[in-house]
């Protein structure tokens, strides 16, 4: 990503006689491999690069992207986006940041071995990763998927009040399916790993896990209805924090659409849950130096200690509630304009073990997969999700269960939160550690 691209499309507009602009810039590549019987099942490489045009006109915002950046290319932009302002009303809220009065930290995002990686490393290591799963036990018979990705980013934003800022990012991740068989009985087991950097990246043992997951499941079997303590492995309090996610914008909110509408500075989760989203987590997926609207990233405490402190905004929203952009005006890319998103979105992690935690459980169900949670309301915060995982006795793993339900309300669930686990784990931007609910109910058989 050249600056001068940059410099030459704002200095486009000023021809044209805009107030102010915003140019977004972003190539990105990525490599996605799939692995079947030791064979390359998919191979697929995508690359995209592009430039995103905001500019205000008289009040009016206008927007353009373009993936041709000869200087033709971009003076069609610029004429695009002048013209796209003029056929919109004004907006007094629109605004394209001011050059922020610090510096922007830095921040560890980028690792070289992934983008010097050879197909064939990578290729080899998935396939090592599907036979890994099969030599765990002769009762794997089969791999469903066996994939990993790779890929490399750079971004360049630039508007015309002098705000600059530019970074490379890199990603890769495993992931694996596999199908343990006994009986004439079947159970799937899934596991997977993502992460900035190469060498962190766990493959092989990606492999193991799943197929020890699936093996774990033989004998399963439905359990009477009750109403008893839960515990959620950390993957599953991801998916119900992902849940909760959207109700955290001020987007959301001002639109009335947010599970946390009116509850600001009020008391909505157990005192022992704080959230953070954190836009300079060393590593996150999440992690920059700014948002996608030059905004410089911050940590910020969402919840503390169960209390709604923030919530998070672009300059958009800010401007409508009077109040500052927190750092998450975040893009798809360059084809569009910022919404309102997630940075690094986490529950802080307490001092217990899982073992600890199903221990305190005494009697219950430890979950370790949910289906279904598209299906849970983000507003109501109502869900009823299909699920799997182990009946606890006598506070250990009795034996495998399935052909389950979990019900309630996310915001009950949350302030019955009796012990938050040590085992922090990220699925994309969003974290969490093992969760021991006080009681939960469960519908079986």
């Amino acid at each position: 990503m050249d600056k001068q691209i940059a410099e030459k499309i704002i200095g486009l507009t000023k021809e044209l006689g805009s107030d102010a602009a915003e140019v977004f810039l972003r190539a990105y590549t990525a490599t996605h491999i799939e692995v079947k019987d030791q064979k390359v099942d998919a191979f697929d490489r995508a690359r995209d690069r592009g430039a995103g045009l905001r500019i205000l006109l008289e009040g009016r915002l206008g927007f353009a992207f373009t993936t041709d950046l000869s200087d033709h290319g971009l003076r069609t932009l610029a004429q695009a986006a002048i013209t796209n302002a003029r056929s919109t009303d004004p907006d007094p809220l629109s605004a394209i940041p001011e050059r922020p009065s610090g510096p922007y930290q830095a921040v560890s995002i980028y690792d070289p071995a992934i983008t010097s990686l050879q197909e064939t490393e990578k290729i080899a290591r998935i396939m090592a990763m599907e036979r890994e799963a099969f030599g765990v036990d002769k009762r794997i018979k089969r791999i469903r998927k066996a994939s990993g990705s790779f890929s490399e980013s750079e971004t360049l934003i630039q508007n015309s009040y002098g705000a600059t800022i530019s970074f490379q990012s890199t990603a890769c991740s495993s992931s694996i399916e596999v199908v343990a068989e006994e009986q004439g009985e079947s159970q799937a087991g899934s596991d997977f790993d993502v992460t900035r950097f190469y060498d962190k990246l766990q493959i092989e043992e990606v492999g193991r896990r799943a197929s020890r997951k699936a093996l774990d499941l033989l004998g399963a079997r439905s359990i009477d209805s009750v109403s008893a303590p839960v515990v959620l492995e950390a993957t599953v309090a991801q998916e119900f924090l992902s849940m909760m996610a959207s109700g955290f914008s001020a987007e959301s909110v001002q639109k009335k659409r947010s599970l946390f509408l009116g509850k600001l500075d009020q008391q909505v989760m157990a005192p022992i849950l704080t959230i953070y989203d954190d836009g300079l987590l060393p590593g996150g997926l999440g992690t920059a130096p700014s948002d996608d609207e030059a905004v410089p990233m911050q940590k910020k405490t969402v919840i503390n200690e169960g209390r709604l402190l923030v919530f998070l905004h672009n300059t958009y929203t800010a401007r409508k509630d009077s109040s500052i952009s927190t750092g998450n005006g975040m893009r798809g890319g360059f084809k569009g304009v910022p919404g309102v998103g997630i940075t690094n979105l986490y529950i802080e992690p307490g001092r217990c073990s899982l073992e600890s935690l199903i221990s305190q459980a005494g009697r219950g169900l430890y979950v370790t997969e949910v289906m279904g949670m598209h299906t849970a309301n983000p507003i109501s915060g109502d869900f009823s999700v299909g699920a799997t995982g182990f009946w606890i006795e006598n506070g250990a793993t009795a034996y495998p269960v399935r052909e389950i339900t979990i019900a309630g309300n996310i915001l009950d669930l949350m302030k019955n939160v009796d012990t938050v686990g040590s085992d922090l784990r990220f699925s994309g931007r969003i974290g969490s550690p093992s969760l021991l609910i006080k009681q939960l109910s469960i519908s079986g058989k």
